[in-house]
């Protein structure tokens, strides 16, 4: 059984300064224990070498990947997890028959589905750092493609490298979208800790307070990619685009996170962030 915070049933329901009627937290009450019942949970993940070159550039897994809210979140760590994990199709169906049947069963388990999958994920994100103290590691936190300037195009590239459908049972729509829906991926980077001449551990990273609220906060992450696309963003020059994008080139689609081709070289998004070895 899958561990679910009321409180953030509530908030994805978009309960903020009231509580729900006792009528709510019963039918809250009913969907879940029928999720509890059709969950199929599954997660799978590998471990990769890190190595990165300032100021934007990630290199994980074969790929090359430039985002400048990847390289901060991945900074200073020696690996990272790639990770993938679902609660199955069930949850997907139990919504799909509850919009004919009742609008609000529905909006309730998109709720505790979207809560289902993040202490699910939570759960085994622990286990992981138990795992990683023994040799010294700790975890940062998870994130994920289509936060902050992270393309959404890198899921194909996690459906690849981990071959999600046959571990997860996850796959992409045209889209890129994950099906079941209730399923997530994510970069999770292992940071070394450092005795200190007390003999205490601490996390190699200044202040990390301050590193989660700057990198980890989408709302700041989001305003951030959103000011640095507006600067950065320009069309190549007239010279021939050559069938490869080069790490200087700075192409222009009009969609950053779909499948829309480069308006100049007609190749896929990941021109914008992925830079391929030849």
């Amino acid at each position: 059984m899958i561990e679910l915070r009321t409180k953030e049933i509530y908030r994805f329901l978009g309960y903020r300064s009231i509580t729900p009627t006792p009528e709510i937290d019963e039918r809250i009450g009913i969907c879940t224990e029928k999720m509890q019942k059709t969950a199929s949970p599954k997660c799978f993940y590998r471990k990769f070498s890190v190595t990165q070159t300032a100021p934007d550039i990630t290199n994980i897994a074969g790929i090359s990947i430039k985002s400048r809210n990847l390289y901060r979140n991945l900074s200073g760590c020696d690996y990272a997890y790639m990770f993938a994990a679902t609660i199955g199709m069930g949850i997907d169906h139990l919504i799909k028959r509850s919009e004919i049947t009742s609008m609000l069963d529905a909006a309730i388990y998109q709720a505790a589905g979207a809560e289902m999958i993040e202490s699910y994920a939570d759960a085994e994100v622990e286990k992981l750092k138990e795992s990683e103290a023994q040799n010294g590691y700790v975890l940062r936190p998870r994130y994920s493609p289509g936060y902050g300037d992270l393309p959404l195009a890198l899921q194909a590239d996690f459906a690849r490298i981990l071959d999600m459908q046959k571990w997860c049972g996850i796959i992409l729509t045209d889209t890129l979208l994950m099906v079941p829906s209730k399923s997530i991926t994510a970069f999770i980077g292992c940071v070394k800790t450092i005795e200190s001449p007390t003999g205490a551990s601490s996390v190699n990273e200044s202040d990390e307070t301050a590193y989660l609220a700057d990198v980890i906060n989408p709302l700041e992450a989001t305003r951030r990619s959103a000011a640095e696309a507006t600067e950065n963003q320009h069309i190549c020059s007239d010279r021939q685009v050559s069938d490869r994008c080069s790490d200087s080139d700075k192409h222009t689609i009009s969609n950053r996170n779909s499948t829309t081709s480069c308006t100049l070289c007609s190749k896929a998004p990941d021109c914008l962030y992925r830079i391929e070895n030849t």
